[in-house]
């Protein structure tokens, strides 16, 4: 077959694949591939793929409505590259995130809210604001890593390019794809825990244009230093790709993922007699390995995704690009929530610091749920170059589209929960799950259209604007069978969220620009995930407002083998809402809190055999409004003031037998206030991380990794009333294969 009927049949397919699948301007695709008959080449069947730069400025953002490089964008983002997850041994995207400072992740409520990856990015909610290959990855899971080709955080409000919510930012996460050429890797890493993992990455080229990947995972594990907390997980991710290397590509993805973890809700926050900050009880004596759960806590969820990606070069200043993704997430869920009370019936918290017997008490948020989730989302978008009046223009339009339904079912326990100690529960405890307590159910449609224009005035110089609005539509129903009280809601709202910049560029390695823009988080978002957040009152708000403005500058050094990069950065958000800690009722409706500060990062080589990511933020974070008078002035609560990461690897004797590479890091942030009245905190974290690595010839490779070698007691996970300490050290061996 040669070059052109090649784009022909693959042209073909995807102009079929979109009618089938409805997606605008894919009839085009049959046009662009027509052949001419003196045009036949022959293309080899070698792999194309190119080594990603170190310096990560100069990569693709994997975003479709923000084209181009990092270096050419105006807002700070963040890139963990899929060389620094494998030197890192990363497998799960919180892990990848700690190479980001300014998150943190959260704990979720339980019965009453949501649990699985939660993060805050400089300190505000991103728990619906994680996109996969540019659509949102809907559902609230902990994501394995076993697919991942690089992580992004694009840093402040982006509702332009990613939509509702984006307060702090979002993140952005590239997957493997079909490539031409044939590659086979594999890797087995075993070690503390106990912990086991293997995983297995096969690329076969099967036509001039067209490739199959195969992403396989298996995992089972424990976390060192926390009793009773284990995980098993499979993964297995088929792509296809069609049109590879022409003008119009079409890239079909599934994933099939399941895991089984014991839940972990973490140990209370106490506060001593005699002072007025809540803290950690690890912080006066309690072991950190204490957990509080039984047998049948546990987070068991099934994910099925199926996605479809195609792009079409029409011609040289026009490229169609159309993303869709179907979603069915399925999860079973239970914990136990211990809190250390002082009260007549239970002066737990008297007895702990006297040194006799304390009895935690448990909530009932931690009761079982099941969980079922299907979404459907598509985003079709125009990206067009073009010269009018001698100026250079770049204009994007484009439409997004989702819908959303949750359906949860609450449940009792058949017997009574037992008391625990203070030192832990009885992990040999079975909970049988008895009637229906509660059932809701949650639809949430979106409509959404944005346009953005980047105008060239100057070579050097140019200004950029846009806008998405948004039509948001919720349906909830609830109801609670013990009162047969029901609560049916359907809040709708449509906003504006705009952008603008102004960017020099003096030189393409060198960027500097002011951003403006803003992100809309309407009522009734997060109903699916909070549910104690719908009421008649909460309905009815103004939704959250949040906008940023930022300046900064990223610059490459030494012909762009090392990117630096800086921002100073404001985040101011209106009509903030809070739910409590304990009672999950939402109050503060009126709240305004900012967050400004500056980031300041490295990323790239410093020599052709060392390479670093680092990067350091500090934010000044205030309430500076609220229906509560008391919190007005006090600290955003969980943001640090200072947060830091670096990593770095050298490599010894490179393409020689007697080779080695060494690699470490450390991440770091400051305490934390765990409340909007600064009355509980999370003392400072602080990690150090090492790899040793050798290559034994072309194909083999051994690496070992050493996590919190200071064995310094971390907190990973960070609630009102609660937090998860992390594990303590841990060594892992891997054996790693490619051909």
């Amino acid at each position: 077959m040669n070059r052109q009927s090649g784009k022909q049949a693959a042209g073909q397919a995807a102009w079929v694949a979109g009618l089938a699948l409805g997606l605008p301007g894919a009839a085009l695709a049959q046009g662009a591939a027509t052949p001419a008959a003196n045009d036949a080449v022959s293309l080899p069947s070698v792999d194309v793929q190119g080594a990603a730069p170190a310096n990560t400025l100069q990569r693709e953002v994997p975003i479709g409505r923000l084209p181009g490089t990092v270096q050419d964008t105006p807002q700070l983002i963040n890139v963990v590259p899929r060389e620094v997850m494998e030197q890192q041994n990363v497998t799960t995207l919180d892990q990848a995130l700690r190479n980001v400072p300014g998150i943190t992740s959260s704990i979720g409520e339980g019965n009453g809210g949501v649990n699985g990856d939660q993060f805050r990015i400089r300190g505000f909610a991103a728990q619906n604001d994680i996109y996969i290959d540019g659509l949102r990855d809907f559902g609230a899971y902990t994501r394995d890593a076993f697919t991942y080709e690089d992580v992004s955080v694009i840093k402040g409000p982006s509702g332009f390019a990613l939509g509702t919510g984006a307060v702090g930012g979002g993140i952005a996460v590239g997957t493997r794809v079909p490539h031409l050429g044939n590659s086979y890797s594999a890797t087995a890493t075993g070690g503390m825990g106990p912990y086991a993992r293997g995983t297995i990455d096969l690329n076969q080229q099967i036509g001039e244009t067209s490739a199959l990947r195969l992403n396989i995972m298996g995992q089972s594990s424990s976390v060192v230093d926390r009793d009773n907390v284990d995980s098993r997980r499979f993964g297995i991710a088929p792509s296809l790709g069609l049109g590879l290397g022409t003008d119009t590509t079409l890239i079909l993805h599934y994933q099939h993922y399941q895991y089984n973890n014991t839940t972990d809700a973490g140990i209370p926050v106490i506060t001593k007699p005699g002072t007025t900050i809540g803290r950690p009880a690890t912080e006066y004596g309690l072991p950190r390995s204490t957990w509080y759960g039984t047998d049948s806590d546990r987070d068991k969820v099934t994910v099925d995704t199926f996605t479809a990606n195609l792009t079409h070069k029409a011609n040289d200043w026009l490229t169609l690009q159309n993303d869709t993704r179907l979603s069915f997430i399925e999860r079973d869920f239970a914990y136990s929530i211990a809190s250390c009370p002082s009260t007549t019936a239970n002066p737990c918290l008297t007895n702990f610091f006297a040194g006799r017997p304390a009895l935690v008490a448990l909530s009932g948020a931690g009761n079982p749920y099941h969980q079922d989730t299907w979404a459907l989302q598509n985003v079709a978008s125009a990206t067009a170059r073009f010269t009018l009046g001698g100026l250079k223009n770049e204009l994007i339009a484009g439409i997004d589209l989702s819908h959303e339904n949750v359906q949860r079912t609450g449940y009792n326990y058949a017997n009574t929960r037992a008391t625990a100690s203070i030192y832990g529960g009885d992990g040999d405890l079975w909970m049988d799950r008895g009637s229906v307590n509660n059932t809701r159910e949650t639809t949430i449609n979106t409509y959404a259209a944005f346009l953005n224009e980047r105008l060239w005035l100057t070579p050097e110089l140019s200004i950029l604007a846009g806008a998405r609005i948004s039509r948001y539509e919720v349906e909830y129903d609830a109801l609670t069978l013990s009162t047969n009280a029901r609560t049916s809601l359907s809040p709708e709202s449509t906003r504006v969220d705009p952008r603008a910049s102004i960017i020099w560029q003096p030189r393409p390695n060198q960027t500097f620009y002011a951003t403006y823009s803003t992100s809309t988080t309407p009522p009734g978002s997060l109903y699916t995930t909070q549910p104690s957040t719908a009421s008649a009152t909460t309905a009815n708000l103004d939704p959250e407002r949040n906008t940023l403005y930022e300046i900064g500058a990223k610059v490459g050094l030494f012909g762009d083998r090392l990117g630096l990069y800086g921002a100073l950065y404001r985040i101011d958000k209106s009509n903030a809402t809070e739910t409590d800690a304990t009672t999950g009722t939402v109050t503060q409706t009126a709240d305004e809190q900012r967050n400004q500060g500056f980031e300041v990062g490295l990323t790239g080589q410093i020599l052709a055999n060392w390479t670093i990511n680092a990067s350091y933020t500090a934010m000044d974070s205030e309430t500076r409004k609220s229906t509560t008078a008391a919190n007005v002035g006090k600290r955003v609560q969980y943001v640090p003031e200072q947060a830091a990461s670096m990593w770095t690897t050298y490599d010894i004797n490179k393409g020689e037998p007697l080779n080695l590479s060494l690699g470490g890091g450390v991440t770091w942030r400051s305490q934390v206030y765990l409340n909007a009245a600064n009355t509980a905190e999370a003392p400072s974290n602080l990690s150090f991380d090492a790899m040793v690595s050798h290559r034994i010839n072309d194909h083999l490779r051994v690496q070992v990794n050493g996590y919190n070698l200071g064995n310094a007691l971390n907190y990973d996970a960070l609630f009102g009333s609660r937090v998860v300490p992390a594990a303590g050290r841990t060594v892992l061996f891997t054996l790693a294969a490619d051909f």
